[in-house]
């Protein structure tokens, strides 16, 4: 009885800590959370863009950016020093 609630209680702390790094390296943020370099390309490379505009952090050094030109719906990465990663209709 001993073993299994030692397993379990190990396994539900491994749980809550993978889910808690998750929660602060990654998610949906506001455009003033997005760094300056990043915002600059782009604006510079998107002027054209509208609609919902939709921000998220990966692994805490990539920004995701989903957003309209026209009618069709794109996403671009870029690092956190504003470097563009890639871009592709969705």
């Amino acid at each position: 009885m001993k073993k299994l609630l030692l397993v379990l209680f190990v396994s539900i702390t491994m749980f809550a800590c993978n889910k808690n790094d998750n929660a602060v390296l990654d998610g949906h943020i506001s455009a003033s959370q997005v760094p300056a370099a990043v915002m600059n390309t782009y604006t510079t490379r998107y002027p054209s863009a509208s609609g919902q505009i939709e921000w998220e952090t990966e692994h805490g050094n990539t920004y995701k950016v989903k957003f309209f030109v026209g009618s069709q719906r794109w996403q671009a990465q870029f690092t956190k020093d504003g470097t563009f990663i890639d871009e592709m209709m969705i």
